[in-house]
Parts: C-alpha cells; structure tokens; sequence
C-alpha cells in the first residue's frame, strides 16, 4: 500500500512539474518530410537568346523554382495551394489586373502575362519583362514544415516588385497555421514587433520616422515557425513610409505564455558535422574527400633521366587516423587506422596527379579522435627501368583540411644530386587554389597565402617571415611560369587574412607581376574577394537603357553562384552574401577557455574569426560591437585575445560589404558603357541598409575611358561631363541592389534620392 501511495505522490509532482513548463519543445510527429523541386522555365520574345540582357527589345521571362512535396498528402495538397496563390499574386501584380478579371490558374497567369508583354512588345522596357520565384526550407522537424517564397517581378521602367511570402503548415493536417493557431493574443504580440522593427530600422526612426496613426501598425502576412521562435517579415507595402523590407524573429522566450503551439524541438547535430561536411561529401554510408591536386616538379637533370629512361612517377596518398580506443593503438603495424591508400601513376610528360572520388566508410569516422584525418604523400619513381627507386622527394604530411580543393606543388630530383641542387625536398614549393567542388574549372589558377588569427602569413605550410620573404618565394615560381606561359600568370587569393594583410598581400603581388612583366602596377585596382567561404553571385544586368542621365537599375533576372578569385581581372561582378538574419551574434567565453558563437562551440581563434564573419555578413546591417560575454571568472588575457579576433571579424565584414557594393555599382557602369571599367573610389558612406557611393570611372587598363560611342560624346564636347559616377545602393534580402546611378556627375541629386527611395539625408554628408 505504501508502495502505491508513493507511487501516486510521484506521478503527481511530475505532473505539477511538467504542467509549469512553458514552450516545451514538441516531440516531432515523424520524419522530416522530403521536398522536392517543381520548376516552371518559359521565355517569350524574339531575341531572348540572341542578345544581352541590357540589349534585349522583346523577351518576357518566367523562372520559378518552388517547392513540391511528393503524393497528395493534405500536406502536399496545403503546400500547392499556397504555393500557387503566391504566384498567382506576383503575376496579377505584374499585369496590373482588375478585380474580377484575374487569372485563376497559374498557367492562365503566365498566358495574361505573355500577352501583356505582347502589347508592349519594341518599347525599351519590354526586353525586361520578368517574374522570378525561389524557396527556402526554414523549418522541417516532421511536426511543423516552414516554407520561404522569395518573388520579383519587373514589367519595365521603375516598376518592380521584390516580395516575400513564409508560411508553416501542420505537417499532418496539411492545415497553415495563422496567427490565430500560433498565439493566445495578437494585441499583445503587437508591441513586441514594433519594439523589433524599430530595433532593425534604428536609423530610419532617428531620421524622424513614426508608425501612421491612421494605418494602424499590424502583425505581418508572412510569418512562421522557426526553431528559436516566430519569424516575421513586412513588405514595402505593409510599413510603406519605412520603405523596403524588415524581418526579424520574435524569440519564443519573448511570448511567454502567449506561444500557444509547442515549440519546435531543436535537430541534434553531431558536434562536428560542420567540419565534416566542409571535408566530406556523404554519400549514403559511404565518404568521399573532396578533391585535392599535386604537381611534381623535378630538377632538369631528373626530368632527362627519367625521359630517356621511360621512367613514370608514382604519386602514393594514404589517409589515417589516430584511434579513440587506447587498446586499438597496439593493434596492427602501427596501431593507427587506415582509410584510404592510392597510387597515381604518371606517364609521358604529365606531372599532376588529382585524387578525386577518395571514398571510405563512414563508420571509420567513429573510431578515431579527430574526424580531420592524417594525408601523408609520398612521390617516387615507378621503378620501370630499375629496380630502385631513382628520385628523392619533397612530402606532404598534414590533415585532411590542409589540402582540399587546393594543388601542392613537391619537389623532385635524383638520388645522387648534390642536396643543395634542384627543388626544395622539405617543405610544398607552391600552393594553389582550386575550384570548390562542384564549381566550373577556373580560367586559371591562383596561389594560396594563408594567414593564421594574428595574422602571420604561410604559404605552401612554409612560415613567411614579412612580404619580402614572401615576396622572394613567389619570385623564382612566375619566372618559371612566364616559360611556360608569359601571358597567363597565375591570380593571388588569400585564406584567413583580414583586410590589411589581404591589401598588403595583393598589392605586393601586384609589384611583383609589374616587375617581371614590366607593366605598370594598376591604380586604385577595385578590391578583390578574400576566400572566406561566402560565395557570391555573378548575375546578368537587366538595367534599361535610360532615356535620360539618370540611370536606374533593375533587379537581375537571373543568377549563378561562382567564387570570386583574386586574379588581375578588373570587372567584379555583384557579391550576395547569406540571407539576412535578424539576430546580432554573441561570443562566450569560459573560464576554462572555450569559446562559442551563438551557443555553439568554436575550436580555435582562426575558426572564430570565420564563423564571426560569416555570421556579421548575415546581418542587415553590420554591427560596431559583438557582445562578448563570460561564463566564471576568465583572464584578462583571454578576454583580450577574443576581443581582438571579434574586432578583426567586424572589419573584414565590413570590408567585404564594401567591396560588394562598389563591385555591384561597377559591373552596372561597365555593362552601360559597353566596356570594362575599375572604379576609383572616392566617398563610400552607409546609413542603415543604404550605401553612398562616388567614384572615377577608368577602363580595366587604367587608363580613360573612350565615350565616344557612348551616349554621353555630346556632353563631353559641351563640357558638361566629368569622369564620374556616382550610385545609391540598398542591402536587401542578402545582397547590394542598385537602387539609382548616375554617369558624367561627381553630385547626386540628392533631394530627389532621398525623395524618391527615402534614402536619409545624412548619408550623403557634405555631397549635397
């Protein structure tokens, strides 16, 4: 009987526990469901594959790309209904259609909007007739699927529409949720997000703006679930006077009792997957390594031995990993274990091997310390004509990590030469980067510098003293490859540095080439992209050819993601960074040294700086501080160090934001002029999410551009042109948009900005 009784006593006070816990994550109802792709691809027109998208006089696009879940589950039947009213939307909202009379099905949209093009066809803006949808996946835990719709829609002149849709749907109903299914009270939930939108656009409200007594201020239409909360997102429309976009989440901590759904429960992640899929491309159970190049270079004497001989040489890479199991050690030939060994040979003249499709099972990860693994290469003679080995060689003994999509040049030569004769047999002679996997072959390579998180720089893992040492290095490695290949020098890109030593790197660089080439360095050349994995987004200008100086440019069309290099190209294409996020990043640190970003551990200080930047580059507007907090009681050493690693992310994000916009502006001037043009900077301001910017305009040689073809000869010659341009960009949705530009003027009409695209005033300081 006790028994019983303190049974009962227990199941109580677990009930009276369970029920005082608020926003319990929810146990997920099933497997995250599996979405698909359904694209819907159609052009119009008569010269939509036959001239630039700057030039084109007749051609209507249609590129969506939307999500579609698989049978016709209520889910998958909820998800295409909203889907298509979305489209439905963006298409009646492009052909200006009337109540009564718009299209009920997508494809009667399209027709409607082919036809509209139709009656325009020959106009100047009728060549830039698009709609454009894309879609993200912000939540699916099986219990709840939160979808993003991303739409653009341009019917020529200064009409466009950039509109965002997000919704979350109970993945077993099918059922969309609405605010009424997600809170208790939304009036209350009102304070919060004008708190949240007045946190986003602090500068538009010190320039005076206040929400419209007269519209009063109301929850968003897109709105949906995350794992940290609600997120939410007005349109232009919705906030109008605010003018573009805002989005934020409202925390679940934030509602308090007012969540009135359970919150999604948060996906375990293994504590390095990230690192392991920067490394590894999972492949069912199996792993592939990304793939990794190396070159061999032999002495003269080596390579005439070899040729009369008939000789190959064998690239060998063997892949280990030291075992967690103390007792595995002692086991086998050297107690480690083994992933991968492979032998390359080389015949003929060929001196590269490229170890691609590398694979082991993923089980052998789980028994080794680090998922990083060993990579010992080794490069020998074939042994065709003799029984012994001919050479001695340069190895290469590092992690895994060290030499994905990167080309490592070793040093051979025979055995009997004298050791200070032919290549250096310690240490890679030369590091190249290669392409991300997966990405089209560059036109031609780069070498690699490293620099680690104070800034001393490497490169082929040989520690460099300063630039000079550096500089010597590189010297001896271009005069090899003007032998070669005079015309074609290799590009420079730099991996952890930070804007100062990636300036300094290139400018160096840029000395040397000049030397050995005996061309002149180029002025004031436009930045060039520091390799820190934020890919950019080289798009197709669809700016309309104005008939008046103002030049305003139009959303692209389309897009392909490439990764910038660091090569002597002058034309930078426009940079998109990762979508915007709504919160500022948080360092820890703890007392016993470790340091997390945003909760999540971070090894070392080089890998914070990057995670950092990353994070900073995903913000709407970058910060001027980082919260920095501490966990016990930590050294003022310690806390010195992170301070200065979070310091350098804040710069180099604002480096790299800086570099995009004047790219962005850039490649619209160049296409407008028919050329290829480098900006001189000459003010470059922000406030917000707008950027200012004037600059000289000069031709990708450096020298003045010829106008003579251009439409603005006639004000050349009536002294009414200056070599300038200048531009008012906005930060939306991830990437720089080109709002307005001006060519021939060094002022921006800057009532008429300000007016027109409410721009703040102070943004354009003394240019007025």
């Amino acid at each position: 009987m006790r028994n019983f009784i303190t049974t009962i006593i227990c199941v109580l006070c677990l009930s009276l526990v369970f029920s005082c816990k608020k926003n319990e994550p929810s146990k997920a109802a099933g497997a995250p469901v599996t979405i698909e792709t359904r694209s819907i691809q159609k052009t119009k027109g008569t010269d939509c594959d036959k001239q630039p998208d700057s030039l084109r006089t007749d051609c209507a696009i249609v590129d969506f790309t939307l999500p579609k879940l698989a049978g016709t589950s209520a889910l998958a039947k909820g998800v295409d209904t909203w889907v298509d009213n979305y489209l439905l939307h963006l298409i009646n909202w492009a052909i200006a259609s009337e109540d009564g009379k718009a299209p009920k099905t997508v494809d009667d949209g399209i027709k409607h909007y082919f036809d509209n093009h139709d009656e325009n066809a020959g106009s100047i803006s009728s060549g830039q007739y698009a709609l454009t949808c894309t879609n993200e996946e912000v939540l699916n835990d099986g219990k709840y699927l939160t979808l993003r719709l991303n739409g653009y829609a341009f019917t020529g002149g200064n009409r466009s529409l950039d509109d965002v849709a997000i919704a979350s749907f109970d993945a077993k109903t099918g059922k969309q949720l609405t605010w009424a299914d997600l809170v208790k009270d939304q009036k209350a939930l009102l304070p919060i997000a004008q708190a949240k939108v007045k946190e986003m656009r602090e500068d538009a409200f010190r320039e005076g703006f206040t929400f419209d007594k007269e519209e009063p201020f109301a929850l968003p239409q897109a709105y949906g679930l995350t794992t940290d909360g609600i997120l939410m997102h007005y349109t232009t429309g919705e906030i109008y006077q605010l003018g573009g976009q805002t989005e934020f989440t409202v925390y679940f901590n934030e509602l308090g009792n007012n969540l009135k759904v359970a919150a999604p429960a948060v996906p375990k992640e293994a504590d390095s997957d990230e690192d392991v899929f920067a490394l590894y491309e999972v492949k069912g159970n199996d792993m592939v390594i990304f793939p990794f190049e190396i070159e061999v270079a032999n002495s003269a004497a080596a390579d005439k031995t070899l040729t009369k001989k008939k000789e190959t040489l064998i690239v060998s890479a063997s892949l280990w990993g030291v075992p967690k199991d103390p007792k595995e050690k002692a086991k086998g030939e050297d107690g480690m274990v083994s992933f991968v060994d492979k032998d390359i040979e080389l015949t003929g003249d060929n001196r590269l091997a490229r170890f691609e499709g590398l694979t082991f099972n993923k089980s052998l990860l789980s028994k080794v310390e680090d998922k990083d693994i060993f990579l010992l290469i080794n490069v020998f003679s074939g042994r065709k004509s003799s029984q012994d080995n001919l050479l001695t060689c340069g190895i290469l003994d590092t992690k895994v990590s060290q030499v994905v999509n990167k080309r490592f040049v070793l040093g051979c030569k025979l055995i009997e030469e004298p050791e200070k004769v032919g290549p250096n047999m310690v240490n890679p002679l030369a590091c190249y980067a290669l392409p991300d996997f997966g990405e089209a072959p560059a036109g031609s390579v780069s070498f690699l510098v490293n620099c680690d998180s104070v800034g001393n720089i490497s490169f082929a893992q040989s520690p460099m003293k300063d630039l000079d040492a550096l500089k010597a290095t590189l010297r001896p490695l271009l005069k090899d490859w003007q032998k070669k290949d005079a015309k074609n020098l290799p590009g420079i890109e730099t991996e952890g540095c930070m804007m100062g030593n990636s300036g300094a790197i290139r400018d160096m660089y840029d000395e040397l080439t000049a030397e050995l080439t005996g061309k002149a360095k180029p002025a004031d050349k436009p930045e060039e992209t520091e390799k820190t994995g934020v890919k950019t987004d080289t798009k197709k200008d669809a700016t309309a050819k104005p008939s008046t100086k103002t030049d305003a440019a139009a959303k692209p069309t389309t897009g392909k993601t490439t990764s910038t290099k660091s090569t002597s190209s002058t034309t930078t294409a426009p940079t998109k960074q990762a979508p915007v996020k709504s919160t500022k990043p948080v360092v820890t640190l703890k007392q016993n040294g470790d340091m997390l970003l945003d909760g999540k551990a971070v090894g070392t200080f080089e890998a914070l700086r990057k995670q950092l930047q990353t994070a900073l580059l995903a913000q709407a507007t970058i910060p001027e501080k980082v919260e920095l907090k501490t966990v016990g009681e930590t050294g003022m050493g310690a806390r010195a160090e992170v301070n200065s690693v979070i310091a350098e992310s804040i710069k180099g994000a604002k480096w790299l934001r800086k570099k995009a916009a004047i790219a962005t502006l850039n490649t619209a001037v160049g296409k407008r002029l028919a050329t290829t043009t480098q900006l001189e900077l000459g003010n470059y301001e922000t406030s917000g999410n707008f950027a200012y910017i004037s600059a000289g305009i000069k031709g990708a040689d450096g020298k003045a551009v010829d106008y003579s073809k251009t439409d603005y000869a006639k004000d050349i010659a009536a002294g009414k042109f200056t070599e300038y341009t200048v531009g008012l960009l906005k930060y939306e949705n991830g990437a720089w948009k080109l709002l307005t530009y001006n060519i021939g003027t060094s002022k921006p009409p800057v009532d008429a900005w300000v007016k027109s695209y409410k721009a703040p005033k102070g943004l354009f300081g003394k240019a007025k």
